[in-house]
């Protein structure tokens, strides 16, 4: 890990003791593994790279759920109904591009939720949330058709 990687880790776990959240063993080494990631990746992923092979994928799901619930982890639902998750500073919001043959998966430098929210808000709508991402073929995957 690098200090930036345990500079994060420490502040989710700061904000998971501030929301009344447990610090269990499982949810620091899922936490970790989400670190050590430069993409994001599937829960069962994430399982194998925390060493909880053992672990049923419920738990490990509940664990990124909770969170989730922080701020500090990101689902990103793919086109087939699956998910993969990363690891955010908490309240940090971002959009993909995501290959729809290798599921590799790139942040978007953008987001239009301001104006979303705006356009809601002027229609009556409070408590907004939006999920925007985008479905391709990368270039890889493209070369290999």
């Amino acid at each position: 890990m690098n200090s930036a990687s345990d500079s994060l880790i420490e502040t989710i776990l700061e904000r998971m003791r501030a929301e009344g959240g447990r610090i269990t063993q499982k949810r620091i080494r899922i936490i970790q593994a989400l670190a050590e990631f430069d993409h994001p990746a599937s829960a069962d992923k994430i399982r194998q790279s925390a060493g909880l092979a053992e672990t049923d994928l419920v738990t490990v799901y509940r664990n990124l759920e909770a969170l989730h619930g922080i701020g500090a982890v990101q689902r990103i639902p793919l086109e087939n109904g699956t998910q993969l998750f990363e690891l955010t500073v908490p309240g940090e919001h971002y959009h993909h591009l995501i290959c729809r043959e290798c599921h590799q998966a790139e942040r978007l430098d953008l987001c239009v939720g301001k104006e979303v929210l705006g356009r809601a808000k002027a229609h009556g709508y409070s408590q907004i949330t939006h999920v925007m991402e985008v479905y391709g073929v990368c270039k890889d995957c493209d070369d290999h058709s």
